[in-house]
């Protein structure tokens, strides 16, 4: 074990125009909402002794009154986005946490971040002992299905490596945060990432967690939030760690991102002792991203990504509650954090006889987190795109086919039978706590504009 040197954190002056933003959509939001966000630049020296200097994007209440004194640490994506901010940034805002988004990986730095102003950010740099050339972070690159396993295998090993730096980014990053910089009062501080950054944090866990601390042997982190495409189960950690994975990530039972890890190896036991403290929560039906809202529910906007997978333009996106699903799970984590109330266990989505998920009679999968649209259905939804054969796909995104009338009719009777077994249902979520109250009026105003 070794002491995470904080890094120097540097606050840097107002630009003529905007610094790289991962998730600027959601800018004014925060600003409405009293929030303010600054720019720093972090330096230190990496593991092996290489020097760096990178971003660290901050947003926090400008009513120190208002700061909750929990920091959300959130490395910044290879694909240029923030995917936990952009997803959760109403709980959040609402809640008075603070938000970092560390550029702690070279590829997502010289990708996006330098090349956004490069006067701004000409001393900025990571280093690496990988070969130059760099490594392929656009969307068409492996390792994704119809890749080798050869071929994912040698991708994924050049990523960590050009990356490798990652780490010890972080570690250093979230000590400085403590200690003094951008947020007054910390009193615990979260790594979170979701997708390629749900890895980043996998890594860091792996990798850093045990080895770099802080003086007196503390943990840097006060606890995890990896969600999106698993690797193999973890080991028993000292702080609390909440995984979150869509059933788009796991459908499939004989395909992983990274070869040898098939076969939903990621699935352990939950645990509540003070050295294992791990809660998994499988979210049924839910695909790996958001496709409820706008932009992200119009089809034509997929049809250019080849991560989502082929799906026509008249289809209906996939309209279960993701980002609420979220934000109750990242709720469940900081409750732990903050005031050690322990989440609720969850059932795992049930497997078939075929090794995938076992479906009801609406099509849609049994077990796992539930939400109200999947116990009050007025659809089946799908996880992954529909190969044209009606089999499933692979993809980041998924669809839905909505009832026809006559089968609402069946299972319902009326709009008014609906409208009250769903917000029947959704009450005992939220009671049960797997729905947070404040993201429920969305859910019943939707429910009251049904008609058939």
């Amino acid at each position: 074990m070794r002491s995470a040197a904080p890094a120097r954190l540097t606050r840097q002056p107002p630009a003529e125009s905007p610094p790289f933003l991962p998730a600027g959509e959601y800018l004014t939001r925060a600003i409405d909402l009293g929030y303010v966000e600054e720019e720093w630049f972090a330096t230190g020296e990496d593991g092996a002794g290489r020097p760096y200097s990178t971003q660290v994007l901050v947003r926090r209440p400008k009513d120190p009154a208002r700061f909750s004194g929990v920091v959300l640490v959130e490395p910044l994506h290879i694909h240029r986005v923030a995917p936990i901010y952009m997803y959760s940034s109403p709980y959040i805002l609402r809640s008075g946490h603070g938000w970092a988004c560390v550029a702690s990986q070279k590829s997502a730095l010289d990708a996006h971040v330098k090349p956004s102003n490069p006067q701004r950010y000409a001393s900025l740099h990571i280093e690496t002992d990988a070969p130059p050339g760099g490594v392929r972070t656009d969307l068409t690159s492996p390792p994704f299905r119809g890749a080798s396993a050869g071929v994912r295998t040698a991708w994924w090993d050049q990523l960590a490596r050009f990356n490798q730096a990652s780490s010890a980014v972080l570690a250093q990053v979230g000590a400085a945060l403590r200690a003094a910089g951008p947020f007054a009062a910390v009193s615990h501080v979260l790594l979170v990432g979701h997708s390629q950054t749900g890895f980043v944090t996998t890594n860091f866990i792996r990798e850093a967690h045990e080895s770099q601390r802080l003086p007196g042997g503390a943990p840097v982190f006060d606890g995890f939030f990896p969600s999106g495409w698993p690797t193999i189960a973890f080991s028993p950690c000292d702080v609390p760690l909440v995984q979150v994975l869509s059933d788009g990530d796991i459908s499939d039972p004989n395909f992983s991102f990274q070869p040898g890890h098939e076969g939903r190896r990621y699935r352990r036991p939950d645990g509540d002792s003070p050295g294992d403290r791990y809660r998994l929560y499988e979210l049924a039906s839910v695909p790996h991203m958001g496709t409820r809202y706008p932009p992200h529910d119009d089809p034509g906007m997929w049809q250019q990504v080849a991560t989502a997978g082929a799906i026509p333009l008249d289809a209906t996106m996939n309209s279960l509650p993701h980002h609420e699903l979220f934000d109750m799970s990242l709720h469940h984590l900081v409750q732990w954090v903050a005031r050690g109330a322990a989440p609720p266990r969850a059932d795992r989505i049930e497997v078939g006889a075929d090794g995938y998920f076992a479906k009801d009679e609406q099509g849609n999968s049994r077990g796992g987190v539930r939400c109200v649209q999947l116990d009050v259905p007025r659809a089946t939804y799908h996880p992954n795109p529909l190969n044209p054969d009606g089999t499933p796909g692979f993809g980041t995104i998924g669809t839905e086919v909505p009832f026809d009338k006559a089968k609402m009719q069946a299972l319902y009777g009326n709009p008014a039978s609906y409208l009250e077994r769903f917000n029947r249902r959704l009450d005992e979520l939220i009671d049960e706590g797997w729905f947070l109250a404040e993201d429920s009026e969305g859910m019943r105003a939707e429910a009251r504009e049904q008609k058939w």
